[in-house]
């Protein structure tokens, strides 16, 4: 039992890991532009908002390129250079998305929306990822149990590195 949890765990890992890094990246960014220029939408409110900027949507590719191309250093195939950019893509989309819904509830930056910003980059990664056909690390697949277990582990990601975020003063609020 205990080693099919722990095996389950770290499937996961492997799986969403591109995506999870490159979700977790942008906070590390002080300043950029914003994506929407400013842009209201037609509810009055901002379209994104200053938190989605050019810079953190760049950083969102590199980061998961970069855990695809170690993927791919340790497996030799190409490939999961590919799927870690397709990760962050996914993962972007989600955190993109979110904000648009964020803003349209009338929810500020860098207020919380539980389950909203913890898992619509998974379900986006997961989308991409799918809809792609691209082989997944190992062969391993995203499945029902994989994509739960993904969204355990994002939801205590997200705590803890958002707390960690405020107790660095790299985010002004520790949620």
């Amino acid at each position: 039992m205990l080693y099919e949890i722990i095996k389950l765990v770290i499937e996961t890992l492997v799986i969403y890991f591109p995506a999870m890094a490159a979700n977790g990246a942008p906070v590390l960014l002080v300043k950029g532009v914003p994506i929407d220029r400013g842009a209201i939408f037609i509810d009055g409110r901002r379209l994104l908002g200053d938190g989605k900027t050019i810079e953190g949507s760049l950083l969102f590719l590199i980061v998961g390129g970069a855990v695809g191309s170690i993927y791919s250093a340790y497996t030799h195939s190409v490939f999961y250079h590919i799927y870690g950019l397709l990760s962050g893509l996914g993962a972007w989309l989600g955190d993109i998305i979110g904000a648009f819904i964020k803003r349209r509830l009338g929810i500020e930056r860098g207020a919380p929306a539980p389950i909203l910003d913890q898992t619509l980059f998974l379900v986006l990664a997961s989308l991409i990822i799918k809809i792609s056909g691209i082989e997944t690390p190992l062969g391993l697949n995203i499945d029902l149990k994989i994509y739960l277990c993904g969204v355990s582990i994002a939801l205590i990601l997200h705590i803890a590195a958002n707390y960690g975020a405020y107790l660095l003063r790299l985010k002004k609020v520790p949620y």
